[in-house]
């Protein structure tokens, strides 16, 4: 995932978990809501329309996921859909609206695009909560509190607590299935988000009710470009390059997540071909960003897409870890040894 923070050649998390110094809390006043609005340029010759959480979205027809008896992710046929390419993803004209693709190069992989920092935000921060930070609960969805709480402990605002997010489908159905059972609200773009997982059978509905999920799918989100807030002191800026960094990073956590055999290569990466002293200073480095340390799964995760698929040397390079460039360039010589074909290398 892209934690967003200040580009500097020396913190990824400034750059991938922006320290952007909007509104705390999970709303802005309408005039910030306004200035967000009116730095979007409407997508030609027309956007998609909205979608929201009542409405049947407009998309392409799907191989129905046949339900499961319970919770846990299990194998299912992969939807089909839309497909679009990295290329096809990132030439998009700009759009106001949400909209949505499937990777063509690895269909399991559902790819969002949300107009800017601000709607992302607030569609996925309570997600990254409650599965990624280090104090939050992993059985229980944080209330919009305990959300606030923890973006003010790091210094974020709505906008900057994330440049990009990624989820396996399983994690999609929990959060939703707990949210419901605790009767946690939801807000409008969080209901937005159910809609079209349910829509594009990321997850499904069982006749019980429960959200079910594939182990085959995973949804990440990426944004437009859109332009620094001066009256902030954080760098709201997304360019052309940050924005195509963001989706190489996410797609390859997509990857992590469906595809097997690259997942056990990170996995073998991340446990036996990085020395213990490597691993602490990926690990300390993480933390730092307020990762959960002891999850090794997402120690694992982020350091390949960090390492591998973030090519914007104002978001990571050496000294980010604190070594030299050719230190560096030896990493990814190793972790290239052996690497399986996967979507981000065919």
């Amino acid at each position: 995932m892209l934690a967003a923070g200040v580009i500097t050649a020396v913190l990824i998390g400034q750059w991938l978990r922006q320290s952007m110094r909007s509104p705390a809390g999970l709303s802005a006043t309408p005039e910030q809501q306004q200035a967000v609005s009116n730095s979007i340029v409407p997508a030609s010759p027309s956007p998609p329309r909205p979608i929201e959480p009542a409405v049947k979205l407009a998309v392409p027809a799907i191989i129905a996921v046949p339900p499961e008896s319970a919770i846990t992710a299990t194998q299912a046929p992969v939807p089909t859909g839309r497909l679009a390419d990295l290329t096809e993803l990132l030439k998009a004209p700009p759009s106001a609206q949400l909209r949505w693709a499937r990777f063509k190069a690895n269909p399991a992989v559902l790819v969002i695009e949300y107009p800017n920092l601000y709607e992302q935000g607030l569609a996925m921060n309570r997600l990254a909560a409650m599965f990624e930070k280090r104090t939050a609960r992993r059985d229980r969805v944080p209330t919009d509190t305990e959300l606030a709480a923890i973006m003010r402990r790091s210094g974020d605002s709505v906008a900057s607590f994330y440049q990009g997010h990624d989820y396996p489908a399983a994690k999609v159905a929990l959060f939703f299935g707990l949210a419901e059972t605790q009767r946690i609200p939801l807000n409008k773009r969080e209901q937005q988000l159910r809609s079209l997982t349910l829509e594009a059978r990321l997850i499904t509905r069982s006749p019980s009710g429960t959200f079910e999920a594939s182990e085959s799918q995973a949804v990440i989100s990426f944004t437009g470009v859109q332009p620094d807030d001066p009256t902030t002191g954080a760098d709201e800026h997304v360019d052309a390059v940050r924005r195509e960094a963001v989706l190489r990073h996410e797609l390859s956590h997509g990857e992590f997540f469906t595809d097997p055999a690259y997942r056990a290569h990170c996995l073998r990466f991340w446990r036996q071909e990085l020395r213990e002293a490597e691993r602490r200073v990926f690990t300390a480095y993480l933390k730092g960003l307020d990762y959960n340390p002891a999850d090794d799964e997402l120690m694992a995760n982020e350091t390949q897409a960090l390492l591998m698929h973030t090519p914007d040397g104002r978001a990571f390079n050496a000294s980010s870890l604190g070594m030299d460039e050719a230190a560096l360039a030896q990493l990814r010589t190793r972790f290239r040894s052996g690497e399986p074909t996967h979507g981000l290398n065919r």
